[in-house]
This record gives structure tokens, sequence and C-alpha cells, in this order.
């Protein structure tokens, strides 16, 4: 079924729309958020569709290269698939965030969340799900037994952003900043209730920590992360910035979470 999200920056959270799915309930939903992935959407559904049975959610920012159109046609060929359109590009983390509201209160045991590009392998869902059963929150990690395909300076500022984090924002993962991960019922609750403030990519990071603090098990798993299949990468030329500017802000938030025991 697809759906058209009207304009919410007047709701709280931000971009967040209350829809209720639809299709057979199952146990376990799986997330990507798009915008013009043509390239890769129809390998990702047939590859996710292979190794789960699981539903799946789309939440699209009004692509302009016909990934919306393809991803409509799919979901009246399976049922199993949701597609929800938000009228603009409204930012990954405000994507994440909905999927997250969307599968707690729809009832699902686990939301699995990674990305349309095939850079993580659908094939690893059934090691999330696996480890699921006992932590609370499961990050795919590229250290830790795991590996990347990056190179250049996408490489350096992914191993520098997640060093920075072990450093000053320790949690016990090695990984902060990828989006391959499962969340259980308590975590989606959690962040859910705290609701991170970042819509765009920093919101892993937060996310990340608003876990920790809350005193749920988090975990991580090896993964293998490859180089996008098809497309240009999505992540803004500002975003080392942003990161920087989100992880001192955390820091701060950190130490008066520490000494006052604030709840964010």
């Amino acid at each position: 079924m697809a759906i058209l999200a009207s304009d919410t920056k007047n709701q709280s959270p931000p971009h967040v729309t209350s829809v209720a799915l639809i299709f057979v309930k199952n146990r376990v939903l799986v997330f990507t958020p798009t915008y013009n992935e043509i390239g890769n959407i129809e390998k990702w559904l047939d590859e996710v569709a292979s190794y789960s049975s699981a539903n799946i959610l789309v939440v699209d920012d009004s692509s302009s290269d016909g990934t919306n159109e393809l991803l409509a046609s799919k979901s009246r060929e399976m049922k199993h698939l949701e597609l929800i359109t938000r009228s603009a590009k409204s930012g990954i983390g405000s994507a994440h965030l909905l999927a997250l509201k969307m599968a707690f209160e729809n009832g699902y045991d686990y939301l699995i969340t990674l990305d349309a590009d095939l850079s993580h392998d659908p094939k690893d869902i059934p090691r999330f799900i696996e480890a699921g059963k006992l932590s609370n929150y499961i990050v795919g990690t590229r250290s830790r037994g795991g590996r990347t395909e990056l190179s250049g300076f996408r490489l350096i500022l992914s191993k520098g952003a997640n060093l920075v984090c072990r450093i000053i924002l320790p949690t016990g993962l090695s990984e902060y900043t990828t989006a391959y991960r499962c969340y259980d019922r308590s975590a989606m609750k959690s962040l859910i209730c705290r609701s991170p403030k970042d819509e765009g990519y920093s919101y892993f990071i937060e996310a990340t920590e608003l876990l920790y603090r809350s005193g749920l098990k988090l975990s991580e798993i090896p993964i293998i992360f490859r180089d996008r299949m098809e497309g240009e990468s999505k992540i803004p030329s500002l975003q080392v910035f942003r990161s920087t500017m989100k992880i001192m802000k955390l820091t701060f938030s950190r130490i008066r979470w520490r000494l006052l025991g604030d709840k964010q």
C-alpha cells in the first residue's frame, strides 16, 4: 500500500505522522529511507524478501528519479510492502524516527533499519533478529570483526567520527554512524519518548547516546559495509561540521546527565 504523508512541519516531533500499517502482522519490520535510489531499490527489495519474511516499510522523500513510482507499483504487487511518501526531502533522521513510531504503534517486536543502496547486506537480517533476542539495541559494526569497502575521504570521515565518539561518548560500542541496526520494543519506546532532535545523519550518533543513557542493553555484530551499488552518496558536504557540533552538544549533555541526572 502507498501512503502520501501530509506536510508535518507543525507537528511534534517534526515530520512524523501517525500511520496505521494495514498489512498482515509480522514480528519484524524492515525499514529503509529512500531518495533517488532507482538503480538500487528493486534489487534491495528482492534481496530483503529472499533473506527474510519480514514486512517492509519504505519512506520516500518524493524522489525525482522514478524511485517513488517504482515503489508505488511494487507496493501493489507485494502485500508485505508499505510505502510512505513525504512531500519533500525531510531528513534521514526524521525518517528513522517515523519508522520507529510506526513499528512500535503497530505492535512489531523488532525494527531493523538499513540503507537502500545495498551497502548493507540484507542477508545479515536474520543475524540481527537472533542478536535481538539477547539485547535491546544492536548495531552493525565495521570494526571488531567487521570491515568496510569505503575509501578516501569517506573512509577517513567514517573512522574519524567513530573514533571520536568512542573516546568522548563511550558506550561499549565501536560503531556509531552506520544505519544497520535492530531495535526491540524497549528501544523503540525509549527513543520515541526521548525523541532525538537531529533530523539528519547525526541522528545515528544521538540515538545511540540516548539509548545508552536509558540503561538498555546495547550490543553489536560485525558486518561488511559495501560501497553503494548505483547512484551517488546523499551525505551533505557540511556533514562533518554538523556531526562535530552534535558530538560537542552530546558531550556537554552527558556531563550534565552524569552530574545532575538529567534524562536527556
